[in-house]
């Protein structure tokens, strides 16, 4: 069989490719790495995982939400299981990110080139072989994408804005921090054509499945712990954004306080991660105050807003500290538990490269945020990618002002858009140098 041949027979059968090109990468990685990854965030789905398989959740912690300890509850919490079904979901996400690229009207042989390339980045691989939400949170915000186009560009049915609907409440469930997307989503359907008559619409609709979603997490946690909130841990999320002035809150909570900057400085002077301090303060913290996880939340809540309300301008420069690692790149893996030898090195050779790439596709993405947001004031016309430009934007300031930590995981669902809305905008270009259009005709 020529090479033209086999060309053909790939770009025609794109699914079969995109489907035969993931189970391939996956076998050669599990030949490389047969390990499933567990990080310190897996232990808290496990123990969820454990007692949703004993139907029993009167000892829920509250710590984390549902979404991703079903998944783990449906492989019976055997982790090569749920590695087998991670792999599943990523081929998947791969042909959905196919069929979006369709309905921006590439053409099918760019499609495919891009989406096989996206697919193939190392660290996605190998966050499928991790007990961590990743995976499953990339395939939700696939199919919510892939959904919200129909809507804004082919057909708003009751049947597209249900399946939205479920698609962002189910996202909920992964993270609660994603509440605001389908606030986002109706925001921006409503500036679409904007007219007054129509701020209330039927695309509303799609927030009720995410209320329902938050709500039922928040009661969950006040049968169990007497606080109506989406989390337990919601006050170390707090006293996390204080790190960097821990010491600048108020004598009141100086038990607190003490303990705090002094982990602080310890990590610090080993060099570890810095946003992590308040878990590795968090011990003692039991310790010296004699509180329980849900009483030490609570007071940890209040040191960080009293805290942050008194040093605003200290807040401002962690908002900016935290919005600036969502734009940087992470891989989760056990460096030392590859199959062969070299092998890791061989893998962390190419993880570099596929870093290096990733930060020049987030630096570009940042310059062209302020310039689709001035073509859509002055056309005033919604774009896919505007669309996209909001989507990453919210998410990356969201993050920032909520949380810091692991910010550069927030970023991960979001990396397929933003090569995608590069490809959008610099479409001229690209087609001048691989003389081809890379949209329909």
């Amino acid at each position: 069989m020529t090479f033209k041949n086999i060309k053909k027979s790939l770009t025609g059968r794109p699914i079969t490719t995109i489907v035969l090109f993931g189970i391939l990468v996956r076998l050669l990685l599990v030949a490389l790495y047969w390990h499933v990854t567990i990080f310190p965030d897996s232990s808290d789905y496990i123990q969820l995982s454990e007692q949703l398989i004993k139907l029993d959740l009167t000892e829920h912690n509250g710590i984390r939400t549902l979404g991703y300890p079903l998944l783990l509850f449906l492989a019976n919490n055997y982790f090569p299981t749920v590695v087998f079904i991670q792999f599943i979901i990523g081929i998947i996400t791969s042909i959905y990110l196919y069929k979006i690229m369709l309905l921006l009207n590439f053409r099918k042989n760019i499609a495919l080139i891009v989406t096989l390339i996206v697919s193939s980045f190392i660290h996605s691989l190998f966050y499928e072989t991790n007990i961590l939400t990743e995976t499953l949170t990339l395939f939700f915000i696939a199919l919510i994408f892939y959904t919200t186009l129909k809507i804004f560009f082919y057909k708003n049915t009751w049947k597209h804005l249900l399946i939205l609907g479920f698609l962002l409440g189910y996202l909920v469930l992964i993270k609660p921090f994603y509440v605001f997307l389908p606030f986002l989503i109706y925001g921006l359907y409503t500036l679409k054509d904007f007219r007054f008559n129509r701020i209330i619409n039927r695309t509303m609709i799609i927030l009720v499945f995410p209320i329902i979603a938050l709500l039922s997490c928040c009661y969950m946690n006040y049968i169990n712990s007497g606080k109506f909130v989406s989390t337990s841990i919601y006050g170390f999320y707090s006293a996390q954004n204080c790190v960097y002035y821990a010491e600048k809150g108020p004598e009141e909570y100086s038990d607190i306080i003490n303990v705090y900057v002094k982990h602080r400085e310890e990590v610090i002077k080993n060099e570890e991660d810095v946003a992590m301090t308040i878990w590795s303060a968090k011990e003692e913290m039991h310790e010296k105050t004699g509180l329980n996880l849900i009483e030490l939340s609570d007071r940890l809540n209040d040191y960080g807003k009293t805290t942050i309300i008194q040093n605003p301008l200290n807040y401002f420069k962690q908002v900016l500290l935290s919005w600036r690692e969502f734009w940087k790149n992470s891989i989760y893996w056990s460096y030392e538990s590859f199959n062969f030898k070299y092998a890791n090195k061989a893998c962390i050779a190419v993880w570099y490269l596929d870093s290096f790439i990733l930060q020049i596709v987030k630096i570009l993405f940042l310059l062209i945020i302020p310039y689709h947001l001035f073509l859509y004031i002055k056309n005033r016309k919604m774009t896919p990618e505007f669309i996209i430009v909001v989507f990453v934007f919210a998410t990356s300031l969201m993050q920032a002002l909520v949380t810091f930590g692991t910010n550069s995981r927030y970023s991960y669902p979001f990396e397929f858009l933003m090569v995608i809305a590069l490809l959008l905008t610099f479409r001229p270009f690209i087609e001048k140098i691989i003389k081809q259009p890379l949209l329909k005709t």
